[in-house]
């Protein structure tokens, strides 16, 4: 984000830059600058080696939302808000940066781990992530602007260098996205059942592919928002909902993602952290 806010503002024209583009480029030196520092790793061992702040980072979203929904409810001009939050916003960077960074963690996690099965899940997840991050920012044309391939330019109903929007199954994307999220809803809720029970093994196959129990109100929400995106796609108008919303339910799926992942990543790569960290009735 930083760099492609240096490289934009060497380009600008004398008009100067977009807001938008300034708090984009603020948000990658403060996340830089956090990360050099050390400071996010520190947070969030922090966090997973607390039952407590689980709890908190369950709550979060669903103490956030109902404000944010007063704050729908007072958009007037609805232009403007759709800009702030569609594709190219600072909620898609953050998601496609989060996911990205998921997929990274996800392949030197592996590099740590003993066990060929979790090895291989947690290497097939790495490069999952790797290709939606990938996708989100149309392999690098959002950021440098290339002209969009013929080939894919013409069955590509965005008209831009990517898989998911081609037309053989772009009406199909909003209800795979909603299948997914509503399955990663049911996984966290199972995860928590089995971590509290204290039959979910750290380091486990079962602890890769179920979602710690505090990221369930990030994919529910997602899940329900997309649901909704559904329903409008097929015509039945929410009022409060608009379809480009789908990028807050995507920025919360990236945020769920990224906190099992560094629950993951950390676990395997601190020692320390096996046993500070006791599932035990934890969220």
């Amino acid at each position: 984000m930083l760099v492609v806010n240096l490289v934009q503002v060497l380009s600008a024209e004398s008009g100067g830059m977009p807001f938008a583009q300034i708090l984009q480029g603020a948000a990658g030196a403060g996340l830089f600058f956090l990360v050099q520092r050390g400071l996010v790793a520190q947070w969030l061992l922090k966090l997973f080696s607390d039952p407590g702040s689980r709890i908190k980072i369950f709550m979060f979203p669903l103490i956030v939302w109902p404000f944010f929904l007063l704050y729908r409810l007072q958009v007037d001009d609805l232009k403007s808000y759709l800009r702030r939050i569609s594709e190219g916003s600072l909620v898609e960077w953050l998601g496609f940066l989060l996911l990205l960074s998921s997929a990274i963690l996800l392949w030197r996690a592996a590099l740590s781990q003993g066990s060929r099965l979790v090895r291989l899940l947690l290497r097939c997840g790495g490069v999952g992530l790797f290709l939606i991050s990938m996708e989100e920012m149309s392999w690098g044309q959002m950021i440098f602007n290339w002209g969009t391939p013929e080939l894919m330019n013409e069955h590509n109903i965005q008209h831009e260098t990517n898989l998911h929007n081609l037309s053989l199954w772009h009406a199909h994307t909003w209800t795979i996205a909603a299948c997914v999220f509503t399955l990663l809803f049911g996984l966290s809720v199972a995860g928590f059942v089995l971590r509290r029970q204290g039959s979910l093994k750290f380091g486990s196959p079962a602890d890769v592919l179920f979602p710690l129990g505090c990221t369930a109100s990030y994919f529910g929400i997602a899940a329900l928002m997309y649901w909704g995106v559904v329903m409008e796609k097929w015509g039945v108008d929410l009022v409060l909902l608009h379809t480009r919303e789908q990028e807050i339910a995507e920025f919360l799926f990236s945020v769920g993602v990224f906190i099992h992942v560094a629950y993951l990543y950390l676990g395997h790569a601190d020692s320390g952290l096996r046993q500070s960290v006791n599932p035990d009735g934890q969220v």
